[in-house]
């Protein structure tokens, strides 16, 4: 019945019009998917031709990777700031473009690269040699690690090789004159005769005075120099297999089974026992050795090697005991010393002179102890430890997984993951990338704990891992950004900047003035008297000296040479505030060229080299269609 009347309702007029609504929104559905269509994938292209997405991530990481290893946590904080992060990318990007606009250039001119020569290239790298043959199993065990076939890593190597040629011949045909050098060199290596006025600032610090209103003036227009840096309060929990180690249980039982199954492990390396006589080279090396036969023909005409030893060694500790040292196994004796010692025989047997870096040496063998297992009992809380660590570490990798799997499945918080290790969760309070405590001051831990991703999305980070058997899972509980301290709190340090710079003020208007007398050739002893200065004279100042102030030195060589004996004169302010008046007196050029001038002639040439490629890649751009998809650039992490 129910039927009968829910197919009376469909042959309805309302039945029909809400059907075929129903159906025009399928079908609208469709055209939209097939308006809209798939979002881009490609980040790039250039001349019609996509960068991939799987080049830019491959790109990406090895040059973040690159970094990493360059820069190490310096980098980790650096890419903390997703400003820099973009920028990072972007720049990843660009070089790919560059370098497919440079393919297409080598295309255009016919550039190839034979099979052969492919092989050849393939044949000589170091990377598949054994024994310094190639060989084809490595060959394809390295090529399969890096997820690529033979035929992928055939075209990629000719996609450099071809790149490689373009480039070589652009920049092979730069070069540097030698005179070219050889003026440059000269600049290099030039000194200059200075005289120097120097007016410090905190001098004059008892002449400023400071308003309420010039602090609140400054403390407004330098709000900048007064921020808190950026903080964070975290959860955490830590996993420590050194800890964990110390928790586990090993039984003597279980020491014992574990000894027994290893015995290789135990083994105590062959030990011998030996005599010695020693005799220094003191002055005379030669005089030395021929004392040293002697005594060895009278050891082998049968004297006594005891009554030798106590009446000719130097090494008295020894020769007390008639020469005898202590066992000793391999490598603990010097190499030669040691190389004779082990090649006697039988116990009583004497070496020929073995010379060492103390001396001349007889040795006389006394004793063999071969190698044989260490007792259980000197080996056991060895033993132990080592079963503890294996477990903890075995231990610790389960607890990882856990510890990943949990955080990443209840993203909240920490608690349910810290109930599935039996951890505690530790908080911190605010902290700044500067003063992070341990173990949060390592650097892939601050840029986790600093990422807008965890703050805006309160999540648990990844796991990360420290190092030394240590990981760590956080989650951020509390974000303090940049912000500018109150006045109050910055008062003394306003009050302090102010009466510097006035200071520095005063200083550059007493300075200017004696300027313009020395520029007009006037004496200024007594003006310099007045005012408690004196003249610093330097002379053979170099372009790269250490002990004056860099701003000072560059503006130094950067005065005009010296006229009619007249010095070039300058007024200049270095980091500090202070005000020194630069007087140049003279220009030193040597005349001969340094050894420095082959390492300048080559750099030159690299640089007309990297400007000539910068000019290539630039003209390049400008005639190609370069199109950027921010979206798809943005997928990269």
């Amino acid at each position: 019945m129910m039927l009968d009347k829910l197919r009376e309702g469909a042959q309805g007029t309302v039945a029909k019009v809400i059907l075929g609504l129903i159906i025009l929104s399928f079908a609208l559905a469709g055209v939209g998917s097939y308006l809209n269509g798939p979002a881009r994938s490609a980040p790039a292209t250039v001349n019609g031709i996509d960068i991939s997405q799987q080049a830019l991530e491959n790109a990406y990481r090895n040059e973040r990777a690159r970094m990493e290893s360059q820069m190490g946590d310096a980098f980790n904080q650096l890419a903390a700031n997703p400003d820099y992060m973009k920028q990072f990318r972007r720049s990843v990007l660009d070089r790919l473009i560059d370098q497919a606009l440079v393919d297409g250039k080598a295309r255009d001119l016919g550039l190839r690269v034979s099979d052969e020569q492919i092989k050849q290239a393939i044949v000589a790298m170091p990377e598949f040699a054994e024994n310094g043959k190639f060989n084809n199993d490595r060959y394809l065990q390295l090529i399969r690690r890096a997820n690529m076939t033979p035929e992928m890593f055939r075209d990629s190597l000719r996609q450099d090789m071809v790149r490689q040629q373009l480039v070589g011949a652009l920049l092979g045909t730069e070069f540097a004159l030698k005179g070219e050098a050889e003026q440059l060199d000269k600049l290099y290596n030039q000194t200059r005769d200075l005289r120097l006025v120097r007016l410090a600032a905190d001098r004059y610090q008892g002449e400023v005075k400071v308003s309420d209103e010039e602090v609140e003036q400054f403390y407004k227009s330098n709000a900048p120099r007064f921020m808190n840096d950026e903080k964070v309060k975290v959860d955490y929990l830590l996993l420590d297999a050194a800890t964990m180690g110390k928790e586990i249980k090993v039984t003597e039982q279980e020491a014992r089974d574990y000894y027994d199954q290893h015995q290789d492990l135990f083994q105590r390396a062959e030990r011998r026992q030996v005599a010695h006589i020693l005799i220094p080279f003191d002055k005379d090396e030669k005089a030395a050795e021929q004392k040293a036969a002697g005594l060895l023909t009278e050891l082998k005409g049968g004297a006594d090697f005891a009554a030798l030893a106590k009446a000719n060694s130097s090494d008295t500790f020894s020769a007390k005991k008639g020469g005898e040292l202590d066992w000793f196994e391999k490598g603990v004796m010097d190499p030669a010393f040691e190389q004779a010692a082990f090649a006697l025989k039988q116990a009583g047997d004497l070496s020929n002179l073995v010379k060492s870096p103390f001396g001349f040496h007889i040795i006389k063998l006394i004793g063999v102890e071969a190698a044989k297992a260490k007792p259980f009992s000197d080996v056991m809380s060895d033993t132990i430890a080592r079963l503890q660590a294996d477990k903890a570490k075995e231990q610790f990798f389960n607890l990882q997984q856990t510890m990943a799997d949990t955080s990443f499945e209840n993203p909240d918080s920490l608690d349910m993951t810290a109930d599935a290790l039996g951890l505690k969760v530790q908080s911190v309070d605010y902290f700044s990338q500067g003063d992070a405590p341990a173990p949060l001051n390592d650097g892939k831990v601050l840029s986790a704990a600093f990422s807008e991703q965890l703050r805006d999305e309160n999540t648990n980070s990844d796991v990360i891992e420290l190092g030394d058997g240590k990981a760590v899972v956080l989650h951020v509980t509390g974000y303090q950004p940049k912000a500018v301290k109150p006045l109050a709190e910055v008062k003394a340090q306003v009050v302090a900047a102010i009466t510097h710079d006035k200071a520095s003020e005063i200083a550059r208007g007493k300075a200017q003035g004696l300027v313009e007398q020395i520029k007009a050739g006037d004496d200024i002893r007594a003006e310099l008297a007045a005012l408690g200065l004196e003249i610093e004279t330097h002379q053979g100042v170099a372009r790269f000296a250490q002990d004056l102030d860099q701003s000072l030195l560059a503006d130094a060589f950067r005065l005009p040479h010296p006229v009619d004996g007249k010095p070039s004169v300058d007024l200049v302010t270095e980091a500090n505030g202070d005000r020194v008046i630069v007087a140049l007196d003279k220009v030193n050029v040597p005349k001969e060229a340094s050894q420095m001038l082959t390492m300048l002639q080559g750099q030159l040439g690299q640089g007309k080299a990297q400007a000539s490629y910068q000019s290539l890649v630039e003209a390049l751009r400008k005639s190609a269609k370069i199109e950027y998809f921010a979206d798809a650039e943005a997928t990269v992490e």
